[in-house]
């Protein structure tokens, strides 16, 4: 049966592959992006990362990344040309206006979706702006920090005899999802740009070293109170324009507690 794709915006939603284990992995990921739509792909870890082959002898291993990685995406080396590495998580969502990890931990004060249920609200949040899809390493997931970066989560339900999915079959399922999602009327669209990343985290950067210049932080821990600051703030769904005032007033203060 031929696949046909939905109404979704494809390039507006991001696929980010957080410090993958091999390059092959890259490639089969690709791979199953682009059976179901999905061409935007940016990978944590530095241009020149050396993951091991999965297989292979020293002429594998000594291929680029993007060449080792084009050899498996086959059909899908355009998405893998066109890919985009970052240093960290922080820069490879920087640019989107919602973030969504892949986890299979239920967490407090956070949105859990089922990939359905997440192309749904994907199809909303790409009319926006863009939207970042964050799978984490294979052997661990996505930590603590990771997911504070993330508005929501996303949850593939799995049998309890084998529970584990390889990164490239977690891709396919959540891409297949989204790429037949049909765009829906976005809710309160028109009130304003959603907030981006980028300024989101310049936000929390200035308010972490205010508040703990004014001793209300922990110095041992200051993200635990940050955390919940930060999923107080994703709740009110906040536009650009209203991240931007808030810092301007986190600024303001900055100068007025220096003095002259």
């Amino acid at each position: 049966m031929l696949y046909v794709p939905g109404s979704m915006e494809p390039e507006k939603v991001r696929v980010v592959l957080h410090r993958p284990q091999n390059a092959e992995n890259i490639g089969a990921a690709a791979r199953a992006m682009k059976n179901f739509g999905l061409r935007n792909l940016a990978v944590v870890g530095a241009s020149g990362w050396e993951g091991l082959p999965r297989c292979g002898g020293a002429e594998v291993r000594s291929l680029d990344v993007r060449e080792r990685a084009t050899r498996v995406a086959r059909h899908a080396a355009d998405l893998i040309d066109a890919a985009t590495f970052h240093p960290d998580l922080r820069s490879a969502v920087a640019n989107a206006t919602w973030v969504c990890g892949t986890t299979s931990r239920a967490l407090p004060g956070r949105p859990r979706y089922s990939p359905r249920e997440l192309a749904a609200e994907v199809a909303v949040r790409a009319r926006l702006g863009e939207v970042a899809l964050v799978f984490g390493e294979e052997r661990r997931g996505l930590s603590d920090a990771e997911l504070d970066l993330c508005q929501a989560v996303c949850t593939i339900p799995t049998s309890s005899e084998y529970d584990s999915m390889n990164l490239a079959q977690a891709v396919a399922v959540v891409a297949y999802e989204v790429g037949q999602g049909e765009l829906a009327p976005a809710p309160g669209e028109g009130t304003g740009e959603p907030a981006r990343h980028r300024t989101l985290e310049a936000l929390w950067e200035r308010l972490g070293s205010l508040l703990g210049d004014a001793g209300y932080l922990n110095p041992q821990n200051p993200e635990h109170i940050l955390s919940d600051w930060r999923r107080l703030l994703a709740r009110a769904e906040p536009t650009q324009r209203e991240i931007e005032l808030l810092l301007a007033a986190v600024r303001t203060l900055e100068r007025k507690l220096k003095g002259p």
